[in-house]
């Protein structure tokens, strides 16, 4: 591993190509203006809320192949906006509790407001409404295990082998997120206990469960976009609601499965038995 993670916020080892490549240098390319100007972090978080209310509109012509691109464009811009504001936060000093659950509810607001325009565009749009909140729902619980498992490799790339408890910003709602993430994810798993008696296996857990972690990736918002756009401009923006509901939900289950066994290959070596010496090999006989 080139990289230390445990020296870096974002580990580049876990992080969407998409990330990468795209919404985190544009988000790096305003900091500095952003900073300059003085702006809050929130006001971020609620512009970027902004332009998903902008996508919805745009949305809501979905059988328009050019009012789709230009609705997934502005969804593209809130997802430059998710970045900044985290940064801007970090950089600015003004990291808060409050900040992080307004960030987060910022990020649920911009998908209800781009797939509820949808919904409602069908002529027989209750039926439409009914799965769009199924499928939010399954939206829901895929996120919070997916944050939660980054946030669980991210702690213990610092060394932290126990859950971590977030500060309260004082509204219930942040209390139940937090609880769904940490039992779904984030929370204490046996490869912790194992990690704090064997510290010296940390780098080899690291290097195992990396990409399987990235992986992970297909549950992120940005390809929650990318599926949206595409079903949209394939013609029938259902196609989307069943992948959510189906086909992201048997990913994720298998995908847990793989990464358990692969943390639980990192227990039995630690575990193994030492092997037994052969005096006779030794000595030659």
């Amino acid at each position: 591993m080139k990289q230390t993670p445990n020296t870096i916020a974002r580990p580049s080892l876990i992080e969407d190509p998409s990330n990468l490549w795209i919404v985190h240098p544009a988000a790096d390319r305003l900091l500095a203006p952003a900073l300059r100007l003085g702006i809050h972090p929130n006001t971020v978080s609620f512009t970027g809320m902004g332009l998903g209310a902008l996508a919805g509109l745009c949305y809501w012509q979905w059988q328009s192949p050019l009012a789709v691109l230009a609705g997934f464009a502005l969804m593209v811009g809130w997802h430059i906006m998710d970045g900044l504001d985290g940064k801007l936060a970090r950089a600015s000093g003004k990291a808060s509790p409050l900040g992080r659950l307004i960030d987060g509810l910022c990020d649920y607001f911009a998908f209800i407001f781009v797939l509820l325009p949808i919904a409602l565009s069908f002529a027989d749009w209750k039926p439409m409404l009914a799965l769009a909140l199924v499928s939010g729902a399954f939206h829901a619980v895929q996120s919070a295990w997916y944050e939660g498992e980054r946030e669980a490799w991210k702690r213990r790339a610092r060394g932290s082998f126990a859950t971590e408890v977030q500060a309260a910003s004082g509204m219930k709602i942040e209390g139940l997120y937090n609880w769904v993430e940490q039992r779904l994810g984030s929370g204490a798993r046996p490869i912790d206990a194992v990690l704090a008696r064997h510290p010296e296996r940390l780098e080899a857990y690291l290097a195992a469960t990396a990409p399987l972690v990235r992986q992970l990736s297909i549950l992120s918002a940005n390809n929650r976009t990318i599926a949206i756009a595409l079903a949209c401009l394939a013609g029938d923006p259902q196609f989307y609601w069943y992948w959510e509901i189906g086909a992201l939900t048997l990913i994720a289950v298998l995908m847990a499965a793989r990464l358990r066994r692969r943390e639980q290959g990192i227990a039995e070596v630690v575990h193994a038995p030492p092997p037994v010496l052969d005096l006779q090999q030794l000595r030659g006989e």
